[in-house]
């Protein structure tokens, strides 16, 4: 009897020293694929044309990658209007930043928050167009959301380039599925909204990633010029 515990002991000692190995190959592979699948999300922008106080962008945003990825349009401000939101530069003034993309809540209204955004899947290899139109006087918009509310101008004559910001986010089972159940025209999302990432619940602002494109020259003290 003595004989046949030993003999068990021996085979179960043996399966676990397999087993516990070939897991933790496992686990490292995972965690190797997701850092390699990571979405490559490219922007460009370029001036389609510059006249006075009217600026026309084109804004290609690609993915060269290998896995699909969300990518943030149609946003909508706290005043209802549309467009790309709108502000300066947080350490160069002179640098206009158009932002698609999520905000933390209103501090100034947390419990009521009428800006919102739509969420476009790209495929890789795929691509998305926006065509903006800057036009001066120019003013900030909300959000972004400054430590004091309300927005403010933009000097024409205070301005040197332009900068596009898009907020994407990975493509995973819990997002994807809250994007199916989300159908038009209820499709429009604020960032608070919670998701499983993993083993733990994050909002849809805590997972997006800021992707930016080129610096794009739009001097105004400059001579008229169209784009080529």
């Amino acid at each position: 009897m003595n004989k046949s515990l030993s003999a068990l002991a021996a085979i179960v000692s043996t399966v676990i020293c397999t087993v516990v190995p070939a897991s933790l190959a496992f686990a490292q592979a995972h965690q190797g694929s997701v850092v390699r699948d990571k979405p490559m999300i490219e922007i460009r922008a370029q001036v389609q044309s510059k006249s006075e106080g009217l600026v026309l962008l084109e804004i290609l945003v690609r993915n060269s990658g290998t896995v699909p990825a969300y990518v943030v349009i149609d946003p909508r401000r706290v005043d209802r209007s549309k467009g790309p939101y709108i502000d300066t530069d947080s350490t160069d003034a002179s640098t206009v930043v158009c932002s698609f993309q999520l905000y933390r809540p209103n501090p100034f209204h947390p419990f009521v928050d009428g800006t919102s955004v739509r969420l476009s899947r790209l495929e890789p290899g795929t691509s998305h167009t926006e065509v903006v139109r800057l036009s001066w006087p120019l003013r900030t918009t909300e959000p972004p959301f400054s430590s004091a509310p309300g927005t403010r101008d933009v000097p024409a004559m205070s301005v040197k380039r332009v900068e596009v910001r898009v907020g994407v986010l990975p493509v995973l089972a819990s997002l994807t599925e809250l994007v199916t159940r989300k159908r038009i025209p209820h499709d429009a999302f604020t960032g608070a909204e919670r998701i499983e990432v993993g083993s733990a619940v994050k909002s849809l602002y805590e997972i997006q990633e800021i992707v930016r494109s080129n610096s794009v020259e739009i001097r105004f003290d400059e001579p008229h010029t169209e784009a080529r």
